[in-house]
């Protein structure tokens, strides 16, 4: 008798918890506040990179932190608009027939929120870059050029695969 009511205490307890479990994620996901600019977890982990690649000391740290975290808020309402023109996008994409007139406009103009953030990034780059000792400012440019012209990419092509090249 007392197992059988354990075993059903036990399923009820599993039960609730993972009803909260759930509820808390939908929450976070859907209705939570967003991270503040520059506290999410993971930007934090990609300051402590950048400050570890280019041995920061603490001030150039800040700056560095600084100066991303200014470059985010200026960012926020241009990130909240292309998600909602990415949001746009998709519903039309969902039809059975799309609306090339409809998706156009939103096409360009997603185009222009992201080269305006690509613009505003260049700058928050400059502004840290010159705080940096030479040898520093050498690797952050280099590292900052690689992420432009993505992985695998020299001078804005496609490197040929290992077998391809040729030797030097």
């Amino acid at each position: 008798m007392i197992r059988r009511n354990l075993a059903w205490i036990l399923f009820g307890l599993s039960l609730v918890l993972n009803v909260f479990f759930i509820g808390g994620f939908v929450y976070a996901k859907h209705y939570g506040p967003p991270w503040a600019p520059g506290h999410a977890p993971w930007q934090q982990r990609v300051d402590a990179k950048w400050a570890e690649e280019l041995r920061l000391d603490d001030a150039q740290q800040r700056t560095f932190r600084e100066a991303f975290r200014a470059m985010r808020q200026r960012n926020a309402d241009r990130v909240r608009e292309l998600m909602q023109v990415r949001e746009k996008l998709a519903a039309e994409l969902r039809k059975e027939q799309p609306d090339f007139a409809a998706i156009d406009p939103l096409l360009e103009r997603s185009a222009a929120l992201r080269v305006d953030m690509q613009r505003d990034g260049i700058r928050a780059a400059e502004q840290i870059a010159a705080t940096l000792r030479p040898e520093q400012r050498a690797k952050f440019r280099e590292v900052m050029a690689a992420k432009a012209l993505g992985p695998g990419r020299r001078h804005g092509m496609r490197r040929p695969p290992p077998d391809e090249r040729q030797p030097k």
